[in-house]
């Protein structure tokens, strides 16, 4: 199997953002906004984008959740206290070890998938090889 390399064709490393570019998107979002407030259909799509999304991600305190387990029984499991449960569902870096384990403490197995533009997912090997 041949595995390519992406490029940069674009040379998008080199692209420069000037005073001009940065005035014409300055307030996109909220005139993003003000449009969906007068085109239903559009509203409509963008809700049912943002639905599609919420349902394929979950954070782990949905994961804990969703499994019915309070903190304090996953506690339990990871041999740490309530509190630190607690801090951990909500904190946005951790390492991989620690996320594994909250994982298989809920009953998952935890999975990394590399995604590049130009060729097939690939699951990454975590120390386990």
């Amino acid at each position: 199997m041949t595995t390519r390399i992406p490029t940069d064709r674009a040379k998008a490393a080199d692209t420069k953002l000037t005073p001009r570019d940065w005035k014409r998107a300055e307030g996109a979002h909220e005139r993003y906004k003000e449009l969906l407030k007068v085109k239903p259909r559009a509203k409509a799509r963008y809700d049912a984008v943002l639905d599609e999304i919420n349902a394929r991600q979950a954070t782990l305190r949905r994961l804990r959740e969703a499994r019915a387990l309070t903190q304090s029984t996953l506690a339990e499991r990871l041999e740490m206290d309530q509190s630190e449960v607690s801090r951990l569902e909500y904190r946005s870096d951790m390492l991989l070890s620690t996320l594994k384990r909250f994982v298989e403490a809920t009953g998952g197995e935890l999975h990394m998938v590399v995604q590049y533009p130009d060729t097939a997912p690939v699951e990454l090997l975590v120390g386990d090889e």
